[in-house]
């Protein structure tokens, strides 16, 4: 598979999945304030820039309730946006088209012609969040459903993976240091769309041991930390067989993107609840870590690339040398002792055209083309 269309895959499921937890992360928060807080509750609005990944942002930390959803849900520039993230999504979608089934394409493309008229509709951030859910779960369903599982899916399925695992953990660090009007570890259960499971298994008390160990450690529930580790590792691993006998064994690679993935995911799958509590905020920072690394690892070892256009300034001093050059050496071939006389006519008895260039006009050189997976 091309590099190209791996990236584009890997990206249409980050996107995807970005605007999926965004829109479930703002509907939580908007249904749990208190009536009226929203007006005053800058703790709240602070908590929810450092979940989405956009702390030291001055314009989102100093905004005003109304501003701060249209930022968030609506602003189409804004690849942290809801709105955002769905364009990319279908940006990506649109170049790989022919790596996707018709079903998904077409459930990306009806997705992006509604959101401007969802937008436009007037019914508020609440109907438009839950519709961004619904198409979100409907592309998930038909990738994994109608979609072969394949290089191309398993590119998708970490990207998806990883950008889950990320804004679970985003959630819990921004839980973990919040105070205000909302219950964070109900906002936390509830933003990961694990609520009723949660009850089902804790009953209806929510505390920070329970709550915490439950996103993170939880092998059941599908968002959890740990099963997004574990989707991740699956793919890797199978993408890994897939380019090529590696020189070395990847769970010994330094720069394998599966053991990065795997470390991590072993240290979950051994912890248990009654160990976060001491150790939280230095297990969210090494989790935060080992999701970038795990993207770096990934674009380099998958995601190669060719030399860049680069453009040249040549003089017109310089242009005529190469040319004078060019017929000095074209007058020796013809002259050549022993050499047969061209035909009249024939591109070699013509005198050479010398066309004009402009002084420092750009010359492009050819790019490489874009290296291909094993």
């Amino acid at each position: 598979m091309l590099s190209r269309i791996a990236e584009s895959l890997y990206w249409l499921g980050r996107h995807v999945e970005r605007a999926d937890c965004t829109a479930r992360i703002l509907d939580t928060y908007l249904h749990l304030l208190p009536t009226g807080s929203w007006q005053t509750d800058h703790q709240v609005i602070r908590s929810l820039v450092e979940s989405m990944g956009l702390r030291g942002d001055t314009e989102l930390e100093g905004a005003d309730p109304s501003q701060l959803v249209r930022t968030l849900v609506f602003d189409p520039e804004r690849p942290s946006s809801v709105s955002g993230a769905l364009m990319a999504a279908r940006d990506n979608a649109r170049g790989v088209r022919d790596a996707l089934p018709l079903d998904v394409w077409e459930c990306l493309n009806v997705t992006w012609h509604g959101l401007r008229s969802r937008t436009s509709s007037g019914g508020g951030p609440h109907t438009y969040l839950r519709w961004v859910a619904e198409r979100c779960a409907m592309s998930a369903g038909l990738v994994d459903e109608v979609m072969s599982h394949d290089e191309g899916w398993h590119f998708l399925a970490v990207g998806r993976a990883l950008e889950r695992a990320d804004m679970t953990i985003r959630l819990l660090a921004a839980a973990d240091s919040q105070t205000g009007s909302v219950p964070p570890w109900r906002a936390l259960v509830s933003a990961c769309g694990g609520w009723e499971p949660y009850v089902r298994e804790h009953g209806g008390m929510v505390g920070q041991h329970t709550a915490a160990a439950f996103v993170l450690l939880d092998r059941r529930f599908p968002r959890s930390v740990l099963r997004s580790l574990t989707a991740a590792e699956t793919s890797l691993a199978e993408l890994e067989a897939l380019s090529g006998s590696p020189v070395r064994d990847p769970r010994r690679d330094p720069s394998s993107a599966r053991r990065i993935v795997g470390r991590t995911r072993t240290g979950l799958d051994y912890r248990t609840g009654t160990e976060l509590p001491a150790e939280l905020p230095t297990l969210l920072a090494a989790l935060q870590r080992t999701v970038h690394s795990a993207h770096v690892a990934v674009s380099r070892s998958f995601f190669r690339r060719g030399d860049e256009v680069t453009w040249a300034t040549i003089g017109a001093e310089q242009l005529a040398a190469q040319h004078l050059s060019a017929q000095h050496l074209s007058g020796q071939r013809r002259s050549a002792p022993g050499s047969p006389a061209a035909p009249a006519g024939s591109p070699a008895s013509r005198p050479p055209v010398t066309l004009p260039v402009q002084p420092g006009a750009p010359v492009a050189t050819a790019p490489a083309l874009p290296g291909g997976l094993a």
